[in-house]
């Protein structure tokens, strides 16, 4: 059976779902690297059904959900009331987050969830998509050079008490 992709804009009723996907990603993820104390530390205080609730009503943010057949896997948050450093005059939206679950990398979902942010973009005429991603996560900096994105700056990422991270900034481009 062929894997059947479906991508949705979420709701404040898919807060348990978000935050159930990201605790489980950001640990697959930061889990290697980091203390288990400061990682479940940013799970509680970040990602958490409550806070993830607020940020899905909040009008400056939007939420996809990523399916195959019809099992939620993926998601991403986009900002719209962030500026990119080093591109003053750009009016640019930010990917905050884009998760897919380990098990479900190189099926494409997350090809379709970018591509997802790439129509939002355009639809609402930015000049530059923009996000931020650890510089030793090589699998995702791949994944975003593949889909058109540039590194083009650096920042500090701070994710826990005395836990900061060395990030890149990475921008895409919109040309009508």
């Amino acid at each position: 059976m062929d894997n059947i992709i479906h991508i949705r804009r979420a709701t404040k009723e898919d807060s348990p779902v978000i935050a159930q996907l990201a605790k489980k990603t950001f640990t697959e993820t930061y889990s290697e690297i980091s203390s288990h104390a400061a990682v479940q530390e940013y799970v509680e205080k970040k990602i958490s059904p409550e806070n993830i609730r607020e940020e899905l009503v909040n009008p400056l943010s939007c939420f996809y959900i990523g399916f195959i057949n019809d099992e939620p896997v993926a998601f991403t948050k986009l900002r719209y009331d962030r500026m990119a450093k080093g591109l003053p005059g750009k009016k640019g939206i930010e990917v905050e987050r884009i998760y897919v679950l380990k098990e479900h990398q190189g099926v494409k979902v997350g090809k379709e969830m970018m591509e997802k942010c790439r129509q939002v973009a355009l639809r609402e005429k930015f000049d530059i998509i923009w996000l931020q991603v650890w510089q030793h996560n090589h699998k995702a900096i791949q994944f975003y050079q593949k889909a058109g994105f540039v590194v083009y700056e650096t920042a500090l990422f701070s994710y826990g008490k005395d836990m900061e991270q060395d990030d890149f900034l990475m921008r895409l481009d919109l040309y009508y």
